[in-house]
């Protein structure tokens, strides 16, 4: 009746290894796929964004975990919503998952024949449940953490016991009820008297602390300093006992149920499950709203990313073609001076030729003087 799981080793994370399927614009993993991690399990079934998201099937390879495998929903990478999960050993879980954990409602088949169906809670058994133990006889009831704790059934071959429980004994005021009709009442008490003393104790401290919450104002907490004495918290769990044994009280007739008592148990047998299914599907709804928002959410900032730099790099081109586009620029002239004129069509006018000077006709030389005769 063990809350671990055999074998169990988690699963590796998904971005390494070789992958055979579908991806984004970002080169993620998004879509259909195929994975074989570097340790050799395998993963196949939905990606969103890079990490197991939708319906797949995670198969272990490695030695400690070898044939166990995963069938179901995953979200972003966990186990989240209905699974399967059949571990090395043979036995099964089949039921609700959250953040990796079984939680809800789940059924799981031990190895040797035992099952047990009802709440989870963290992975551990907790709330109400029903473990049928391989041999026909079954406890039903309430639990609290992976044990039996406050009101069950125990039923044997040819008679039940109703009553309390505590740390998976039967604990407290209750009754076997028999076949032969015939209730015997009585209590189950401690072997060490001793004990329930200290139980007692607890108990009281646990009832005060409770008046202490209560009395509290809202946010006094916060004004505590640190180092100064607090008032200890309800324990998180109830604590454990040692042997008990039956103390009968008195035999009675069996009670027979009246019709009226009958449809009334029937009604509330119903309304439970009613309850317990409507508990479920707007789970259901909310975690696939939850999914949905989130991946619009995601589609909107890829969009508005994408979009920005469109925008940036628009803005980049019109600058660039603004500066090389425009043809050079002439600079400004210096206005004309006051004695130049202009034409109609604001030309300066040319001003009209000077008259060129007259070059005066070359000189000639004067020829060599005659040289003397000797």
């Amino acid at each position: 009746m063990d809350d671990d799981e055999p074998g169990y080793i988690s699963e590796d994370v998904p971005t390494l290894g070789e992958y055979e399927g579908e991806r984004n614009e970002k080169n993620e993993r998004h879509g259909k796929g195929r994975a074989i991690l570097p340790n050799r399990d395998s993963y196949e079934g939905s990606y969103m964004y890079g990490k197991r998201d939708g319906m797949g099937t995670y198969k272990f390879k490695n030695k400690a975990a070898k044939n166990a495998r995963y069938i179901g929903n995953y979200f972003q990478g966990k186990k989240q919503g209905l699974g399967k999960f059949i571990y090395p050993d043979g036995s099964r879980y089949e039921g609700s998952w959250v953040d990796d954990l079984k939680e809800g409602q789940g059924k799981y088949f031990y190895v040797n024949g035992d099952v047990y169906s009802g709440d989870w809670s963290k992975g551990l058994r907790h709330g109400k449940g029903t473990y049928t133990y391989a041999n026909g006889t079954k406890y039903v009831g309430s639990w609290w953490k992976g044990k039996w704790e406050g009101f069950g059934e125990f039923h044997y071959c040819n008679y039940k016991y109703c009553g309390r429980f505590r740390d998976n004994k039967m604990f407290g005021y209750g009754k076997f009820v028999f076949d032969v009709a015939c209730e015997l009442h009585g209590q189950y008490v401690l072997d060490n008297k001793d004990e329930l003393t200290g139980l007692m104790d607890l108990a009281q401290e646990a009832a005060l602390v409770i008046l202490d919450e209560q009395d509290r104002a809202p946010g006094e907490d916060d004004f505590i300093e640190e180092g100064e004495e607090h008032t200890l918290r309800m324990p998180p769990s109830p604590p454990p006992i040692g042997t008990t044994h039956f103390e009968a009280g008195a035999l009675t007739g069996l009670h027979v149920m009246t019709p009226e008592e009958e449809e009334e148990a029937r009604l509330v047998d119903e309304l439970n499950a009613l309850r317990a299914t409507v508990e479920a599907q707007i789970a259901a709804r909310k975690d696939a709203e939850l999914r949905r928002q989130q991946a619009e959410a995601a589609k909107w900032a890829r969009e508005e990313a994408e979009r920005v730099t469109l925008e940036i790099l628009a803005e980049g081109a019109d600058v660039n073609e603004d500066v090389l586009g425009q043809p050079p620029t002439a600079p400004e002239s210096a206005p004309p001076p006051d004695d130049v004129t202009l034409d109609e069509s604001g030309a300066a006018e040319k001003p009209p030729p000077e008259p060129e000077a007259e070059v005066p006709p070359a000189e000639e030389e004067a020829p060599p003087p005659p040289q003397e005769e000797e």
